[in-house]
């Protein structure tokens, strides 16, 4: 499991190291933290990762275009927001997805991980 490839989409860098640091503690050392959508999506061009946390609302906009991505292409995801789902979004970009609301413990985000990739 821990080599397992975790993409984390944040743009609030205290937030994301919060995330990273609990990553560590629980032996998911391997992930890389992008904070836009556009290097998400010319990332995602390039790589597959095994699993992403992201966040709906990023620097430079939306994260629907980075949902789409994940679903076309069969990656689980996990949401990790203080936003509501918007409405005007298609809901089947979330379907079966997990969420987990900001500000929460970094720790018991880590586990949620932890337990989506034993699954994967």
């Amino acid at each position: 499991m821990a080599d397992k490839l975790i993409l984390l989409l944040e743009d609030q860098p205290l937030i994301s190291l919060d995330i990273e640091e609990a990553l560590v503690d629980k032996g998911l050392n391997n992930f890389i933290t992008l904070r836009s959508q556009k290097e998400a999506i010319d990332w995602l061009d390039a790589s597959s990762p095994d699993f992403v946390l992201l966040d709906l609302y990023l620097a430079d906009g939306d994260s629907q275009p980075v949902l789409s991505h994940l679903r076309q292409n069969g990656i689980p995801f996990m949401i990790y927001t203080g936003s509501e789902k918007p409405p005007e979004w298609d809901e089947n970009l979330f379907e079966g997805s997990e969420w987990m609301s900001k500000p929460g413990d970094p720790d018991a985000l880590a586990d949620r991980i932890r337990t989506r990739l034993a699954t994967i």
